[in-house]
């Protein structure tokens, strides 16, 4: 008597027959599925590296003019440092003086959350304002993380120092590469900004006896902007601010300096461009540094052939043939370089394992039917990403060519008990239903072990830019892993119920002439396993024999 089946078994049963019966409804789900795919993918950021990773520092610049490297470690940095020692999960401060400027640098535990990190940053600060001196002006806290690196740095070659160059730099290329679709902000090095100079003769302001030291320090007392607090009025809210800036070079030179007479009277006001404090050359000539980032929506590989379409422009400008356009890094480059690199290791394991499968299958609509669980399982990965706000980058990649190896191993079980179900002579139908639903929990059971591997590494680890690059890296994997047993258990049964079946004559000649190609490898294996089992034996051999003889010896001398 043949045993029941378990009515669980013929619920599974009824349910993958239910599947097989109705092929175009898997058709419109398994082609919207590709649609969605391809559309995640020519749509989807792609980007170096993804975005959150943000290093545990922070830093603070702090401006004092006229302050010497001294006066500014005593006033500031030492105040500031003394603060900041109260920050929790701190590793290490920093900082560095020097004339008119102090730096801090302050370095935090790595699970540290960094936003609240910076707002107990900028209570301390506000804490220390009071006892720092008088001329601090600009207080700036500022962090790094990966989307604020440039997607390109530029050098812009030039014959030398002239109003010219500085005109055509910031009125015609520094304007253009702004304009360019993505870029969010130009900066540029090695430019002389402008500057008022005040001329004075020596013999009139002898003959003034003017101090130039106060002099000097009433046009900076003077020359201000600075809050005066607010005003509520009738529920209005009015904020005060006096700002006392010179507005021309008239107003200075008619600024007073004693004995009714004024600036105008003892020298000259120009405007003029101010000293050179940085020199870039490169390859023998004076030079430009410019650094571009994107927007922070904005794709970095279409913003970088933007700005080497913009370049390309602005080299054919007949006013800037005296510039010379050297582009020093291009993310956009590195990253299509990067990818192109990792997919042609996944296109040619894809193509690998399609031929082993057709060498152990020996059938091609087969290997087609499986191999398609390769793209379909990767594109469903990418979509994924691109819905869930991520981007492709080179970890996102990675990812998928490690999964690809594995994307076809569901569908070969599957079909391969298919096969072997429609070879003992049943039914298509009844063998694609019966031969999933067998092999259906072994398949699943597979899967899940392999993707809860993944799930410490993402998830366990404490610090954050570790858990984001093992987050980009397996998402991706277990992603694709479990849409490739989607497509073993839901689609492909019902292409095999349609396509197993008896081959023609010149079909069996070739898979019989495959079968002795896959036998090679086996062939080989058991030729490799039987002289190592010989070899195994003729050692024991040889170690008894060694035995016996030392035996023979060292017996009768023991008397």
């Amino acid at each position: 008597m043949t045993p029941a089946t378990p009515p669980a078994s013929h619920g599974t049963a009824a349910f993958f027959r239910g599947l097989i019966a109705r092929p175009v409804a898997l058709l419109v789900v398994f082609v919207t599925m590709v649609v969605i795919g391809v559309i995640a993918y020519r749509s989807i950021p792609v980007q170096m590296m993804p975005d959150g990773i943000v290093e545990p520092e922070l830093y603070v610049t702090i401006a004092n003019p006229g302050a010497s490297a001294q006066e500014n470690e005593d006033q500031v940095a030492r105040v500031l440092e003394e603060q900041l020692r109260t920050l929790s999960g701190i590793e290490e401060i920093g900082s560095r003086s020097s004339e008119d400027r102090v730096s801090v640098w302050v370095e935090f535990q790595a699970d540290m959350e960094m936003d609240l990190a910076k707002a107990d940053l900028r209570d301390r600060l506000e804490r220390a304002r009071a006892q720092l001196p008088d001329t601090v002006e600009d207080v700036r806290i500022w962090s790094w993380n990966q989307s604020q690196m440039p997607v390109m740095f530029l050098a812009l070659l030039h014959p030398g120092d002239s109003d010219r160059t500085d005109f055509l730099v910031e009125t015609v290329i520094q304007r253009r590469l702004e304009a360019a679709d993505g870029v969010g902000k130009v900066d540029v090095w090695g430019d002389l900004g402008d500057s008022v100079r005040i001329l004075l003769d020596e013999d009139s302001v002898r003959a003034a006896k003017l101090d130039l030291g106060q002099l000097i320090s009433r046009l900076s007392a003077d020359n201000f902007a600075m809050p005066m607090g607010e005003v509520e009025d009738g529920g209005r809210r009015v904020l005060l601010r006096s700002d006392m800036r010179f507005r021309s070079l008239e107003e200075i030179e008619q600024y007073p300096v004693g004995r009714g007479l004024t600036i105008a009277d003892v020298g000259e006001v120009i405007e003029a461009k101010s000293v050179r404090n940085q020199l870039y050359r490169i390859d023998g000539r004076y030079s430009y540094y410019i650094a571009l980032q994107r927007d922070s929506q904005a794709n970095v590989v279409e913003t970088c052939g933007n700005l080497l379409a913009a370049i390309d422009e602005l080299r054919e400008d007949p006013r800037l043939e005296e510039f010379g356009f050297l582009v020093l890094f291009d993310q956009g480059e590195f990253i299509e370089s990067s990818l192109g690199q990792l997919r042609t290791t996944a296109l040619w394991g894809g193509g690998l394992a399609l031929v082993v499968l057709l060498v152990f299958l020996r059938r091609v609509r087969l290997t087609l039917c499986v191999a398609l669980s390769i793209p379909v399982s990767a594109l469903m990965a990418i979509a994924w990403a691109y819905f869930g706000g991520g981007s492709f980058n080179v970890l996102t990649m990675t990812g998928i060519t490690l999964a690809i190896g594995m994307l076809v191993d569901n569908s070969v079980v599957v079909i391969e008990n298919i096969a072997r179900l429609r070879a003992a002579g049943e039914r298509s139908h009844e063998a694609a239903a019966r031969g999933v639903r067998e092999v259906g929990l072994a398949v699943t059971l597979a899967t899940l072990t392999t993707v809860i591997v993944f799930l410490p590494l993402i998830f366990m680890t404490e610090n954050p830019v570790l858990r984001i690059m093992f987050g980009e890296l397996g998402f991706p994997l277990c992603i694709a892993l479990m849409f490739s047993l989607l497509v073993a258990l839901v689609f492909l049964p019902v292409t095999a119920a349609r396509i197993v079946g008896p081959r023609p004559p010149l079909a069996r000649r070739v898979g019989h002439a495959l079968g002795f190609v896959a036998a090679g490898p086996l062939w080989v294996v058991g030729r490799c396993v039987a002289l190592g089992r010989a070899a195994a034996f003729a050692g024991l051999r040889v170690l008894h024999a060694l035995n016996r003889g030392a035996l023979a010896v060292l017996t009768p001398l023991r008397w």
